[in-house]
């Protein structure tokens, strides 16, 4: 079945909106780690080049700032958000509003796995998952979740309010999603 247009230019503002939200949710999880690492007094140039390791293997833990992983680090860390955020906006379009923020927490969680569990290994970064304390990176997975879900709110669906506030009405109304 085709769809309208309208159903594609909700589709559209959906996926734009889960983008956007993985965008802010990923500022959110970098200035965490970049908080975390300051407070210890430890470099926070790592929480910049991580996702660079695959591109420049072990430069990117080495000491002080250096352009190329820090740069290659920030793209990748961002386009990884990202897309994390778009494919919850394709999975969780049409929630209401306290299941797209229970969705949320429990997607951070399965972010955690897929990074963890899966893509890091997959690129050769095993040992990079298994040397963060999973307690620690699950936590801040599920904030990110947290954040995203927050971030795509104004993004989700409306739902028709099928029980009109007042007995004149006839025709349903569109609200937020509860």
């Amino acid at each position: 079945m085709a769809k309208t247009t309208l159903e594609r230019k909700e589709a559209a503002r959906a996926s734009a909106g889960g983008v956007l939200a993985g965008l802010i949710s990923g500022l959110f999880l970098a200035a965490l780690l970049v908080v975390s690492m300051a407070m210890k007094g430890q470099s926070i140039w790592p929480a910049f080049k991580g996702a660079a390791a695959p591109f420049f293997g072990s430069r990117v833990m080495a000491p002080g700032f250096d352009a190329a992983p820090v740069l290659a680090g920030t793209v990748a860390h961002f386009a990884i958000s990202a897309g994390w955020g778009w494919l919850f906006a394709v999975i969780f379009y049409g929630l209401s509003r306290p299941a797209t923020v229970l969705a949320g927490a429990i997607w951070g969680f399965v972010v955690w796995l897929g990074m963890h569990k899966v893509l890091l290994p997959l690129l050769g970064l095993g040992a990079m998952a298994r040397a963060a304390p999973a307690g620690k990176a699950i936590l801040e997975h599920v904030l990110f979740g947290l954040v995203l879900s927050l971030a795509f709110l104004p993004y989700q669906r409306r739902v028709v309010d099928r029980w009109p506030a007042t007995f004149g009405r006839r025709s349903p109304r569109i609200t937020a999603p509860r």
